[in-house]
């Protein structure tokens, strides 16, 4: 049996934005390839895909773009897993008949630490283990792409204070080796402070902790396939000129397999 996670390094999904005049903007769909690779390997028609959005908080416009995009654009059956509040989360058997009947499960944006500790104190870590080995296909956007790695970087958490000394991976579920990285697209070449964390700033910090990884543009996702003993990276390309590629930075790029 082959196991699958497509790690997505952000874009948008077709969101409609409310903007504080009122007006709403309708947002475009960047992760299109990613999103329909996902639902194939779902092998069925109408597939059940559990949203895990604790990373924001359980938003509600978030699970409604998700509804709205896997739910009304491409014909899952879409349900919302609520982790982040204690008072309101299912129980536990809840938590894992919904993961163990899911087809896919797709883990949203956020902060990373945030969703790693919902899933470490809720034991949701240990089903999603299971439902992988049991052929439930694993995805995830942003937040939901560094979980499934064995490190992301603490750019958002309280220990970084906005410099290189403080700038550190932290520990996510290991089920890839190596460090991920998102929007990748998006940093700058050169820097670093509280809010804006650059390529410069985390090739230094992979290279002083001899430890190497993916970065991952908007618009463009790794697939990761294994089978046994042999696992296959792949590149998937939804928005032109997104690229994946092996960190530290060199010149070179997963390519498709």
């Amino acid at each position: 049996m082959t196991k699958t996670i497509i790690a997505i390094g952000g874009g948008e999904i077709g969101r409609i934005k409310v903007w504080s005049d009122g007006h709403r903007e309708q947002k475009p769909i960047e992760t299109a390839a990613a999103d329909n690779k996902i639902m194939e390997l779902a092998g069925r028609e109408h597939p059940t895909l559990v949203f895990i959005g604790a990373a924001s908080g359980d938003a509600p416009a978030y699970f409604d773009a998700i509804q709205n995009h896997f739910g009304g654009r491409l014909g899952a059956k879409v349900i919302n897993l609520k982790l982040a509040d204690a008072a309101t989360r299912p129980n536990a058997e809840e938590i894992r008949n919904t993961i163990m009947g899911a087809n896919i499960v797709y883990i949203g944006g956020g902060n990373v630490t945030r969703l790693m500790n919902i899933l470490r104190e809720t034991g949701v870590d240990r089903i999603l283990s299971d439902a992988y080995n049991n052929g439930v296909v694993m995805s995830g956007n942003s937040a939901g792409g560094c979980v499934w790695f064995e490190h992301y970087d603490n750019d958002e958490d309280a220990d970084f204070d906005g410099t290189f000394d403080t700038l550190k991976t932290k520990n996510a579920l290991g089920w890839v080796r190596g460090f991920f990285v998102p929007h990748w697209n998006k940093k700058p070449e050169t820097g670093i402070d509280k809010d804006v964390v650059s390529k410069e700033a985390i090739n230094r910090m992979l290279t002083r902790e001899s430890k190497f990884g993916y970065a991952v543009d908007e618009g463009a996702a790794l697939m990761i396939q294994t089978d046994g003993a042999n696992q296959t990276l792949t590149e998937i390309i939804s928005t032109p000129n997104s690229h994946v590629y092996k960190l530290p930075l060199r010149a070179d790029k997963v390519r498709n397999n």
